[in-house]
């Protein structure tokens, strides 16, 4: 059901966003220093560059032009350039945390450092021209239409994203949920990242960032140009490549440039947010400083119950881009999961997941049980994922800000509760009441009984079946949805839907007397033939919230939850003998 959902959300907003009126027009970037044209270097000339190699002062490292180099793309050439020897090019040459780094010819700004070479000599490097980068302005700032993360478009490589505040498991599970490469840091700022008002200058270090709090995911650059209205320029190439976006940047402190055979690099960490990147495209990235925009609030609250019920809490800040929220989430929570429950594995955790934010009055809340052979922390992220993800692309209203919190308790044992038997009469009346017992067995434990009475409809005749089920074992289908006989219509009913899906910790007992119906249920969907029986089924009037709340009523229905997940399916056929005369 909930794919139904997504795949409604997804057409719905990408309606809405094609609709959306551009923005004025933009403003064309002047840096506030002079600049030469690459159509005026030529091989020979001397220059520098003007980056941080440790803590926050910008040094200049000499070089000279070795030639400028045409190029296919948006950036239509580059200025290939060779690093001299100096006292302060102790690094081996150029590093990353480099990209964005100012390179002055002939005492004017021709652009900024673009790219270098692995495994080669590291004192060359490609500068990006500053006419290229200026054009990052060209382009309207808005929010951008759907795009994937590999920056399909540019000429250019993304900008190697770090992440710290998550081993490298939990690198390695970002990398997977954005289809990108992460890798690890152990640096980070060590306390909350806080807005301090103010400029930026050319060779400064920055950090763009993702994620920011007790788990930051970004990448460390440096300031090529600012100009007097408080913008700035960067990177060199691009960050993600996603076009208009709206990214927090923060100042950021180089502790070390450290040499490696590979690629020497800046260990650096964000100090204080200071703006916002707009621009996120080929030739590099550009922003505003002292502009800020709303971001998504994440909380993970977990409790060992292996240990006492000790209780660890996470707090991150999220970009509020809808196409990277959910994705960004998952990996960092499922990351940070393993990190403060200190393994992985099999185990069950049940999950409370609660959504606070504009047009979600008195908040919305979900609880799911999950059960894992081998990895509990994705098996129990993967439900609160898809949440996510359709709140942020919902089209129905705008949401932000908005927060979501996540309650997890995990054990490693297997609290799963299995159906071993099912006990009815096999014959009954109309509008009798039917006793059922299901005898249920906690994993290697004695097992445990529980009673149910179901009403037969007064209409049913000849055979009715039973069915016992575990939530998440062959759940209720959204036959109106499905079918194409209702539409989600509001952000309301779309929450008021996902909170009606089954949940793995639920035992229903269900009666099914209508032949249609039981065909439903058991194929999920009805053939859209209507030749043979013009009328609709309930179900295909109803909402799967209003199904349930109707067979409850009538005594068809009946949901019982545990702490457990319900493992295992049971059917029973009864005999509806008509009423004696």
């Amino acid at each position: 059901m909930i794919v139904s959902l997504r795949r409604a959300a997804v057409i719905l907003f990408l309606l809405f966003a094609c609709s959306a009126p551009a923005s004025a027009a933009p403003v064309p970037f002047v840096p506030d220093r002079p600049t030469i044209s690459v159509g005026a270097v030529r091989p020979g000339m001397g220059g520098y560059l003007l980056t941080v190699l440790r803590g926050t002062k910008p040094v200049r490292l000499p070089l000279t032009v070795v030639d400028v180099v045409p190029q296919k793309g948006e950036v239509h050439s580059a200025i290939l350039v060779r690093l001299l020897s100096s006292p302060n090019n102790r690094s081996g040459g150029v590093a990353q945390g480099m990209s964005g780094s100012p390179v002055y010819i002939g005492g004017r700004l021709a652009g900024a450092v673009g790219s270098g070479w692995e495994f080669s000599d590291h004192n060359l490097a490609m500068v990006t021209p500053i006419e290229d980068m200026c054009a990052v302005f060209s382009r309207p700032e808005r929010l951008a239409r759907p795009r994937g993360l590999s920056g399909r478009g540019t000429n250019a490589p993304a900008a190697p994203l770090s992440v710290a505040g998550l081993g490298g498991g939990g690198a390695d599970r970002l990398s997977r949920s954005l289809g990108v490469s992460v890798s690890p840091t152990p640096v980070g700022s060590s306390e909350e990242l806080r807005v301090v008002p103010g400029r930026l200058s050319p060779g400064e270090a920055v950090a763009a960032l993702l994620v920011w709090g007790d788990v930051e995911v970004g990448a460390t650059g440096t300031v090529t140009a600012t100009s007097r209205d408080g913008r700035f320029l960067a990177f060199g190439h691009p960050f993600l490549g996603r076009g208009a976006v709206n990214f927090p940047v923060a100042r950021a402190r180089i502790h070390e440039t450290v040499y490696s055979q590979a690629f020497p690099f800046k260990l650096g960490s964000p100090v204080s947010l200071v703006g916002t990147v707009t621009q996120d495209r080929a030739a590099g990235i550009g922003g505003r400083t002292d502009f800020f925009t709303p971001s998504v609030s994440a909380t993970l609250a977990f409790t060992d119950l292996d240990q006492g019920g000790e209780r660890t809490v996470r707090n991150v800040r999220v970009v509020p881009d809808p196409f990277l929220g959910s994705r960004l989430l998952e990996g960092v929570f499922t990351g940070l999961l393993d990190e403060v429950w200190r393994r992985k594995g099999q185990g069950t955790m049940t999950v409370n997941l609660r959504i606070d934010g504009r047009g979600v009055e008195n908040g919305w809340t979900r609880t799911n049980v999950f059960f894992s052979e081998t990895d509990v922390s994705s098996a129990a992220l993967r439900e609160a994922a898809r949440i996510w993800e359709l709140f942020l692309l919902q089209p129905f209203a705008d949401g932000m800000p908005v927060g979501f919190r996540l309650e997890v308790e995990a054990t490693e044992e297997p609290r799963v509760l299995f159906i071993e038997d099912v006990a009815v009469s096999s014959d009954a009346r109309p509008g009798d009441s039917l006793e059922v017992g299901v005898t249920l067995r906690p994993w290697r434990r004695r097992p445990v009984r529980k009673e149910f009475r179901l009403t037969v409809p007064k209409e049913a005749t000849g055979t009715c079946e039973l069915l016992v089920r575990g939530g998440g074992i062959q759940p209720l289908p959204q036959l109106a949805l499905d079918g194409g006989w209702k539409s989600i219509d509001g952000l309301k009913r779309l929450l008021t839907e996902v909170g009606a899906m089954d949940a793995n910790n639920e035992l229903v007992v269900e009666l099914l007397c209508d032949p249609d119906t039981i065909k439903a249920a058991k194929e999920g969907v009805r053939s859209d033939d209507r030749r043979d029986s013009p009328e609709l089924l309930p179900e295909e009037r109803e909402f799967l919230s209003e199904t349930k709340a109707r067979r409850i009523g009538e005594g068809t229905l009946r949901i019982s939850r545990s702490d457990y997940v319900v493992d295992g399916l049971m059917k029973r056929l009864i005999t509806v003998k008509e009423e004696e005369e």
